[in-house]
């Protein structure tokens, strides 16, 4: 991470950089008295130099290990650190050649020591190409290559003008002028690619350090294009100026590196729209061809300056195709841009399962229908019954078919009568602009249609679904707004007559009345109370025996619970209980019921009896057993309350697991068990024999409706009653029969065969204390 040009860190003068310092120092020093023939010392300039090398070298390699420094950064640093060593090296090379060879002047580089100074330069620009951005995109290379011949041929004009045009006093120094040409051709290659990475910036080098690297190739390649000035003094080489410079300021970057290496990165710079370098190269030259004059000077500066100007317009040409280019990429770029805006803007408001509108759709529609007169702007809101059923038996991925079944069917029935959209989960809608009796012949045609088998991958299912319909007609309290219910109303009213044909035992359809309102508000108030009254012990437990025939001993009592409301009174069972059912309190009363029960049973165990424990019944609703749950649940509790298996019953109704794997299936677990399982109402629901094949019972319990007329001249529920108690006997089953009210109605039972019986003529529901009393006293011969 790098830090921004405010953002480095204050210049603290460290041990490296004040010895480099102080070797800058001595070497300015001896140059300034070689030049003004005040002393020779050769060695003093050669030691300070590597002095010099050293010290860069090493705030290299400092830079190149700071905390917080990319790897990419890291590695370039050791390129430039070995550059460094490289220089060095040269300076060793160049010293050996001038001090050790009497005559030669430092001036002269070998092969050995111009290869170094070459490897230097090399390397420096390899790790700067293999930095993360510093490769060049299509077209790249040539604008890299053009900007560096300009470069190139500039510093070449300049420096034929300055120096190599007084070559004849170098060559007769330095031998020949062609090592100092090199040095200048690669340091104008060094300095092409530091400014052209400079002014666009690197991410992994901090700019201001990518800068101060740009300036020392400059100042460089300068002082090696005034190489030539230094004739007349020997003892002076090429190196005391360049590589010392070059030091100098690549020890500056790296500390610069170094104290901005754990700074938050800068922000991107700006795109250049174009650059400054061609024009200001015509202009140094144009310059040089007005004070050259005539001569080879001239000739010479004016077939540079001519090569330098096609290369300008080659580069300029190249410029304005690369930025047609990047224009029609723009311009392929904004029509991506659109499309994929267009696209999300699809997918926002459409179900990625099924290809429906979602909510947002239906809201958008609903907005756009505000002048649909209300009594016709029509909402229905489609509930699949048991869903969950199928994903939790088949899989999600036949659910998730299923629901694209349904979106198909309804896509199909509704055609373009109306807008189909799938609200989450396995809830749909569909919006229309119909009268009221086209609305409801349409909710007729979806429910024929999902009544009618689907395919879901592999697996042909049926389903059931509960709809609610409603329009957007003001009812009473809203005669003041002329527009109707609005959109979070009519999704309120058609949710509440969903519900309602949910509670009218599914596979129904309700449209909403401001009837559905007022029990909502009631169900509201009674739920409310209800949670209340379980966390404040408002509820109770009281029991009812069955006891045997003829004598009335206790064979098993009834848990029945009680709820006395502070302001309500005693509350029936039958106002309550349908309401934990709808709105989901069923599970924590369920739970509160089942423990009571249970530590009963435990009670009751206790007492010793000859005939053994009095066995406890529990009622159990349908929601509970649709519950996967629910076994586990009643496993848990026994546990919890030391309650025996064998001495606990459940009774379900026929409604509740006729139709319903889901319950039916729960009910099999708790048989498993070893829970018994008793059959209540028998005989009042759809298809009782029928139920008696599949669903695993211990217990028949005749409905009281069998046995209020048993009695009776006619002789239709004496036959039925006899009929049921047959089917228990065949079955092996314990029959029960409820509701006995009267004597007479207790010796028919047994007449027929009853053993068993329920009702107020033996107990009436008492509490747990009265239970145990009650079943401690001795049985009447």
């Amino acid at each position: 991470m790098v830090g921004d040009d405010r953002g480095v860190r204050p210049l603290r003068p460290t041990a490296g950089l004040l010895a480099g310092a102080s070797a800058a120092a001595v070497l300015a020093l001896w140059l300034t008295g070689v030049l003004l023939r005040w002393w020779s010392a050769p060695l003093v300039g050669w030691l300070t130099l590597l002095v010099l090398c050293a010290v860069s070298a090493t705030e290299c390699w400092r830079a190149s290990r700071a905390a917080g420094l990319s790897v990419p950064a890291r590695n370039f640093w050791r390129f430039v650190a070995v550059s460094c060593v490289m220089l060095g090296l040269g300076a060793i090379s160049n010293a050996h050649d001038a001090l050790a060879g009497q005559s030669v002047p430092s001036q002269r580089l070998s092969a050995l020591t111009l290869g170094c100074f070459m490897s230097a330069s090399a390397i420096t620009q390899w790790g700067l190409l293999r930095l993360p951005g510093a490769r060049v995109q299509r077209g790249g290379p040539l604008q890299l290559a053009l900007d560096s011949g300009i470069v190139m041929i500039t510093v070449a004009l300049l420096a034929w003008h300055l120096s190599f045009r007084h070559a004849e006093a170098w060559n007769k120094v330095a031998g020949s002028v062609w090592p100092a040409v090199v040095a200048v051709v690669c340091g104008c290659a060094s300095i092409a690619v530091f400014v052209k990475l400079a002014s666009t910036g690197i991410g992994a080098i901090e700019r201001g350090a990518l800068r101060t690297l740009a300036a020392a190739t400059a100042v460089a390649a300068a002082a090696g294009a005034l190489a030539p000035a230094f004739a007349p003094y020997p003892e002076i080489g090429d190196a005391h100026v360049t590589v010392a410079l070059a030091g100098a300021f690549i020890a500056v970057a790296a500390d610069r590196q170094r104290r901005a290496a754990d700074l938050p990165p800068p922000p991107p710079m700006p795109p250049r729209r174009w650059s400054v370098l061609p024009y200001l190269a015509v202009a140094v030259a144009n310059g040089l061809l007005l004070v050259a004059g005539q001569g080879p000077d001239g000739r010479v500066l004016t077939a540079g300056t001519v090569l330098l100007t096609l290369i300008v317009v080659v580069r300029q040409v190249h410029a304005f195709r690369d930025n047609a280019r990047l224009l029609a990429t723009v311009d392929r770029t904004v029509a991506q841009l659109r499309e994929a805006r267009d696209q999300l803007a699809n997918q926002a408001a459409h179900d990625a399962l099924t290809g429906l509108g979602n909510r947002r759709m239906l809201s958008r529609r609903m907005a756009e229908m505000a002048g649909t007169p209300p009594h016709r702007l029509h909402l229905i809101l489609i509930d699949l019954d048991d869903f969950k059923l199928v994903n939790d038996r088949l899989g999600h991925n036949v659910g998730d078919e299923l629901l694209r079944a349904v979106a198909v069917c309804l896509g199909g029935v509704v055609g373009g009568a109306g807008t189909v959209v799938r609200l989450g989960g396995d809830e749909f809608a569909i919006l229309a602009d119909a009268e009221p009796a086209d609305a409801d012949a349409l909710v007729a045609r979806v429910a024929e249609a999902l009544q009618q088998p689907l395919t879901a991958g592999d697996v042909e299912l049926m389903i059931r679904a509960s709809i609610g319909l409603t329009d957007a007609a003001p009812l009473g309290g809203d005669g003041d707004r002329p527009g109707g219910a609005d959109a979070r109303e009519l999704l309120r009213r058609a949710d509440v007559a969903m519900y309602a044909a949910k509670d009218r035992g599914k596979h129904r359809v309700a449209r909403f009345t401001s009837d559905l309102d007022e029990v909502a508000a009631e169900d509201a108030r009674i739920a409310a109370e209800l949670r209340r009254a379980l966390d404040q012990d408002e509820l109770s437990m009281v029991y009812q025996p069955i006891v045997r025939l003829p004598g009335g001993g206790i064979e098993a009592a009834e848990a029945l619970i009680r709820w006395n409301h502070p302001q309500r009174g005693l509350v029936p069972p039958s106002v309550f209980i349908p309401v934990a059912e709808r709105t989901g309190l069923i599970a924590p009363l369920g739970e509160w019921i089942l423990s009571s029960a249970c530590r009963q049973a435990v009670r009751l165990r206790a007492e010793p009896r000859p005939e053994g424990p009095v066995r406890v019944c529990i009622n159990v609703s349908a929601r509970q057993l649709r519950d996967p749950e629910f076994p586990a649940t009643v496993r848990r509790i026994l546990t919890e309350t030391g309650a025996d298996i064998g001495q606990i019953t459940i009774e379900v109704t026929e409604t509740a697991v006729f139709d319903d794997d889901l319950a039916l299936a729960s009910v099999r677990t708790l048989r498993e068990m070893g829970v018994r399982i008793a059959l209540d109402d028998f005989g009042t629901g759809h298809s009782s024999l029928g139920l008696l094949r599949i669903c695993p019972v211990d217990v028949l319990k005749v409905d009281k409706s069998f046995v209020d007329e048993i009695c009776a001249d006619d002789a239709p529920p004496q036959v039925i009653a006899t009929a049921l108690l047959q089917i228990a006997r065949g079955l092996h089953l314990m029959a029960v029969a409820e509701g006995v009210e009267t004597a007479e109605q207790a010796e028919r039972l047994y007449a027929l065969g009853y053993r068993y019986a329920q009702g107020y003529l033996f107990h009436r529901p008492m509490p747990a204390d009265d239970l145990l009393r009650v079943t401690a006293a001795p049985v009447p011969a």
